[in-house]
């Protein structure tokens, strides 16, 4: 428990308000109508109109704009601070935040690198303010259905954890921005990546699921990397994650294979595999599916018709919660310490090789900002890492031949 803040309405700040950042504008705007909060500032060195689901939020509802956030923490209190900004910025911005005393919001991923977790974990520690990390999907009613079954021993034995995602991403996708599909900018860790950003609520799933969420849970993470076109960070990755002895999990798979060169885009899942059953969460859809077990065996009724297990669910707003917290001082859906064992991962991606891949394994459709690849047989090689316990080359991949 932490200790309630008293302020009424809380004072609101976003930092980064295009691209992802709009929503959090937009949050910002609902929860001002709703009474909630105030929105009193938006940090936006870049300037223009602030555009959310392909409409412009009316210029008239947003409070004046700061080119940096410490001329904003300058010229008056804020309470909270939504921080939406590259990768590589998170750590310095949200510190200043902690120590002018707000709450944060800080987009996934919360940092790039270990030290910098250690870091701002300190100044939370030392400050008045504390971090909620943008985990979007850690706030699912359909995670918490799935954890409660697998804690309760509705699937029997547990026997493998694992995390599946194939998207496409074109040309466009890397220009958006001087960080993407970067390992580094100015001599800072951006750590851009298929796990470390468009995959991250899949990694990070997987973890919680598994009980990983500590980095002394984590006795080591493996990955292997590749890119299919000319940028430094992976665009195609695999992931084991070996437990502590100690951890709920220990001695058993936990594995995730990602490509961001899919041959279509395909809705992500991660899913726990038990002796009964197996229970998939399309996490960016809330769904659980209830599917057949290690051995092949229909699902047992019991669990089939378990309430509120199968089918779509809702999901908490994480600013949301942060501003409930603030009353009533429990303790936060996804606060910040409980990202050390997603920091492990980016640890490892961080300090890993990136290998090309053979450009005759990938074929290229559209042309100019559209233009995407397509690893050959991707799709197959994903389906048989998460099947197993090793990572691409264990499967058989070609492009690591």
């Amino acid at each position: 428990m932490s200790a309630p803040r008293e302020r009424h309405p809380p004072r609101l700040a976003v930092v980064g308000v295009h691209g992802y950042g709009a929503r959090h504008v937009a949050s910002a705007l609902r929860l001002q109508r709703e009474g909630r909060a105030r929105l009193v500032g938006l940090v936006d060195p870049r300037g223009g109109p602030v555009v959310f689901e392909g409409a412009e939020l009316p210029e008239a509802e947003l409070p004046l704009r700061s080119t940096g956030l410490a001329q904003l923490l300058a010229a008056g209190d804020v309470d909270v601070v939504v921080v939406a900004t590259p990768l590589h910025t998170h750590a310095e911005l949200a510190g200043l935040a902690l120590a002018a005393g707000a709450d944060v919001l800080l987009e996934k991923p919360p940092v790039t690198t270990r030290g910098d977790l250690a870091a701002l974990l300190a100044v939370e520690s030392a400050g008045g303010g504390r971090v909620q990390v943008g985990f979007q999907a850690l706030g699912s009613h359909a995670l918490a259905a799935v954890a409660a079954a697998v804690a309760e021993g509705a699937l029997g034995e547990v026997r493998r954890f694992a995390a599946r995602g194939s998207w496409t991403r074109d040309t466009a996708y890397y220009a958006r921005a001087p960080w993407a599909g970067r390992r580094a900018v100015g001599g800072v860790d951006v750590v851009d990546g298929s796990m470390t950003n468009p995959f991250a609520h899949a990694v990070a799933d997987l973890l919680h699921l598994a009980g990983l969420v500590r980095a002394e849970d984590v006795a080591g993470v493996d990955v292997e990397l590749f890119r299919t076109r000319d940028i430094e960070a992976d665009d195609t990755a695999a992931l084991r994650v070996l437990p502590a002895p100690g951890a709920a999990c220990a001695g058993l798979p936990v594995v995730g294979a990602f490509t961001l060169a899919g041959p279509r885009e395909a809705p992500p899942w991660v899913q726990v595999v038990g002796e009964r059953a197996t229970l998939r969460l399309f996490y960016d859809r809330d769904v659980v599916e209830v599917l057949p077990g290690e051995d092949g065996a229909p699902p047992p009724a019991d669990l089939m018709e378990r309430p509120g297990l199968a089918g779509r669910h809702g999901r908490a707003e994480l600013l949301d919660d942060l501003l409930d917290r603030r009353t009533d001082g429990g303790p936060l859906l996804v606060p910040l310490a409980a990202t050390a064992g997603f920091v492990e991962v980016v640890e490892a991606v961080r300090t890993a090789r990136v290998h090309p891949v053979d450009p005759a394994l990938v074929r290229w459709e559209g042309e100019g900002p559209a233009s995407r690849p397509v690893l050959a047989g991707v799709d197959a090689v994903l389906d048989a890492v998460v099947a197993g316990d090793g990572l691409f080359r264990a499967a058989g991949a070609p492009w690591t031949r």
